[in-house]
């Protein structure tokens, strides 16, 4: 969000940037931001009395850093908040005069909720990394970028094993992934124009991959994955990949023994 002017001042054409997300307080569509430069939280009056908030006025609060003068807020309500259709929170906000939005939702609510803000994607990234488009904002990650995923559990000794894959016209570059203790490099069929990913197991011990395992992304050529960990094929770190896979390959068939005549 906007903190103190800051776009305003120092980026006249960026002004506009904050973080605004669409929810429900007390069961009623409402547009919130989130700020992460505010300590506290604020519902704006009008929609508190809309929504039939009960507002303590006994407790009132002065604030700074929204207007350029100390800001009055002249109460305080229990709020019931709704994100992403099935995550609810309560929660106590301040009660003041808002323009633009419904509420400001700051860090009082944003650390314990776990919620923080993904600029690149131009996402608010919820717990189980469920993510909300923010309001004015595309998705960087379009829907021609398509997973490569484990269909079912698979259980790798020291070796490897294959996963079939389907190439994309629209996403024509695979990314893949590694972890710990296996690697993942790209295969092509012998018959055909089938593709493949093996997995290495680069271990000692057997694992499990699980079902759903994400192994690779195809993207289109401006994009990239959104997690951590991928590497484009082609590219030097992925030749490492190979090196590492071939290598734990080869330890495994020398240490198979050789059988011997009697």
């Amino acid at each position: 969000g906007e903190r103190r002017g800051y776009w305003k001042h120092y980026a006249p054409h960026k002004w506009y940037k904050q973080a605004k997300i669409h929810g429900k307080l007390n069961n009623h569509r409402a547009v919130l931001l989130l700020d992460t430069g505010a300590e506290v939280s604020i519902l704006d009056t009008t929609f508190a009395r809309e929504v039939g908030c009960l507002i303590d006025t006994e407790i009132t609060k002065e604030c700074v850093g929204i207007r350029d003068e100390t800001y009055y807020m002249v109460g305080r309500t229990r709020v019931k908040i709704t994100l992403a259709g099935n995550l609810v929170y309560y929660m106590h906000l301040w009660v003041g005069d808002l323009v633009g939005q419904h509420a400001i939702l700051g860090m009082n609510f944003m650390v314990p909720a776990g919620v923080r803000i993904d600029t690149a994607d131009g996402t608010a990234c919820l717990p189980d990394e469920v993510h909300i488009q923010m309001i004015g904002r595309r998705p960087l990650y379009g829907t021609r970028m398509n997973p490569v995923n484990v269909k079912a559990p698979v259980r790798l000794e020291p070796g490897d094993t294959e996963v079939l894959l389907r190439p994309d016209r629209n996403a024509p570059f695979l990314w893949v992934a590694r972890a710990e203790s296996w690697v993942t490099t790209f295969v092509k069929g012998r018959i055909g124009r089938k593709t493949y990913l093996r997995v290495t197991n680069i271990g000692d011990a057997a694992i499990t991959l699980d079902a759903h395992e994400t192994l690779g992304w195809w993207t289109p050529s401006d994009g990239q994955p959104r997690s951590r960990g991928f590497v484009r094929l082609g590219s030097p770190r992925y030749q490492q990949w190979q090196n590492v896979a071939y290598g734990a390959t080869r330890r495994k068939t020398g240490s198979q023994p050789s059988s011997t005549g009697r």
